[in-house]
């Protein structure tokens, strides 16, 4: 029988990821209980898949922070990147398209979307390099092998299509190598590729130049702000500091789209005013001051850039999303980490939680404790 000493572990980071986990069950409830009532006749549909894939995600938590060491990762590597690999390039041939998009396999018992294991797998890639190959990062020659790491894998995804996940993974990798020593040269090249990249993308897709285009025109004039931004500002605008209350949302009732998926935080800030978006917000932001605290405190190289690119990874996802809600950034779908409605999307994010919780050990251990 194998013993765990639960008191290695930083408890208070435990308790906010469980707790944010729980709030994201009861506002995916909030949000989508009239919709799935109109539509599918019973107003819980949603939130009992809901705590589902959260009773799956705390099984991945369970092991990945109490059950697998962080040198699990590092040893197995190249075998975790290259099952993901398979796993992208299986979608273009055997995935399930959904509303124009093959994203997903379906294994049976579940639809999976491999591209969220892309976002770990490429994570424990580079952090992997990085550990074997740090005095070259420095070097021109020292970007090529993990170019090749993150372009082989993003572009599969990029033909599913899906533009989102690839331009975050493609920051969270480019945030580690500059926090690994990448030249400043270097970093302008990449910036100026991944702007070409994303600009070829979107003139490719009319949809997404539709979206970019209203994107531009709401600097002028907000009503030409799409539909859906316009009516998240609404939702967030209409809470005011202490919110209409828990369930009172109107923006839900079939006014806003995806009020259960990505723009679920605007109906956090309907229903629980300022004070509720802003402790969300908050939440966010402690998680990435404790990763970036705790990086400095790992045992070796490879443990402080997993521990840096899981708190990049969450976090990024984050801003991306409530800045979409918010009307800062185009509108593209991510959805907020540990509270969206969401099935792989949500255990891999809890699941990459129980990397940081198995990695705060270490931080407790030398009498850190934020």
């Amino acid at each position: 029988m194998f013993k765990i000493d639960f008191e290695k572990y930083d408890y208070t980071l435990i308790i906010l990821i469980l707790t944010c986990i729980l709030f994201g069950a009861f506002m995916v409830f909030s949000s989508s209980a009239i919709m799935a009532d109109v539509r599918w006749a019973s107003p819980y549909k949603f939130f009992f898949k809901q705590v589902l894939w959260v009773g799956v995600g705390l099984v991945a938590m369970f092991a990945t922070s109490l059950l697998i060491d962080y040198k699990f990762y590092k040893k197995y590597a190249k075998t975790i990147y290259f099952f993901s690999l398979l796993l992208v390039i299986a979608v273009l041939f055997l995935g399930v398209s959904r509303l124009g998009a093959k994203r997903w396999l379906d294994i049976g018992f579940f639809i999976i979307q491999p591209s969220e294991f892309a976002k770990i797998a490429i994570i424990i890639a580079i952090a992997d390099f990085i550990s074997r190959k740090k005095d070259l990062i420095e070097q021109w020659k020292g970007l090529f092998a993990p170019a090749v790491i993150i372009l082989l894998i993003l572009a599969p995804i990029v033909a599913e299509p899906d533009l989102g996940t690839p331009i975050l993974i493609s920051g969270v990798c480019f945030a580690m190598l500059f926090c690994a020593g990448i030249k400043m040269k270097a970093v302008f090249a990449c910036s100026l590729s991944v702007a070409l990249f994303i600009a070829e993308e979107t003139i490719k897709k009319p949809y997404r130049l539709a979206r970019l285009k209203d994107y531009i025109a709401s600097f002028i004039d907000i009503d030409a702000s799409s539909y859906q931004v316009k009516q998240s500002l609404n939702a967030l605008g209409s809470g005011g500091f202490f919110g209409k209350g828990l369930g009172k949302s109107e923006m839900k009732l079939m006014y806003l789209p995806e009020a259960h998926t990505d723009f679920i935080f605007p109906i956090i800030g309907e229903e629980l005013g300022f004070l509720g978006a802003g402790a969300v917000i908050a939440f966010f932001i402690y998680l990435f001051l404790k990763g970036m605290k705790m990086s400095k405190r790992m045992p070796d190289v490879f443990s402080q850039y997993l521990c840096l690119g899981i708190t990049f990874f969450i976090v990024f996802q984050a801003i991306i999303n409530l800045s979409v809600a918010t009307g800062v950034f185009p509108a593209k779908g991510l959805p907020l980490p540990f509270i969206s409605f969401g099935g792989t999307s949500l255990v891999i994010t809890m699941a990459s939680a129980g990397i940081l919780i198995n990695l705060s050990q270490y931080n407790k251990n030398l009498g850190i404790r934020q």
